[in-house]
């Protein structure tokens, strides 16, 4: 054996070096479970709900002044013309 070959023989293969992880990284998904969002939607999904029927009662309330306003007026328009 030539002193090349015996170089080459002696000297240890460069090889890339592995990441180690730790078991919780390996284990750990790259991307959030169903699970995750379903209970994130749910919670809009009761906001929605909840915006939906405050509109509802806002609406309600607004019909009921308008109708107030509009007796009123009508007893001020009256109460003018009797002046």
């Amino acid at each position: 054996m030539n002193t090349l070959e015996h170089h080459i023989m002696t000297v240890p293969k460069c090889r890339p070096q592995k990441k180690k992880h730790s078991l919780n990284e390996a284990s750990k998904p790259k991307f959030p479970a169903a699970g995750y969002f379903q209970v994130h939607f749910q919670h809009i999904e009761s906001q929605l709900d909840l915006t939906n029927r405050n509109l509802d009662a806002l609406q309600q309330q607004i019909l009921q002044l308008q109708a107030c306003l509009g007796n009123t007026r009508t007893e001020f328009e009256l109460s003018q013309t009797e002046k």
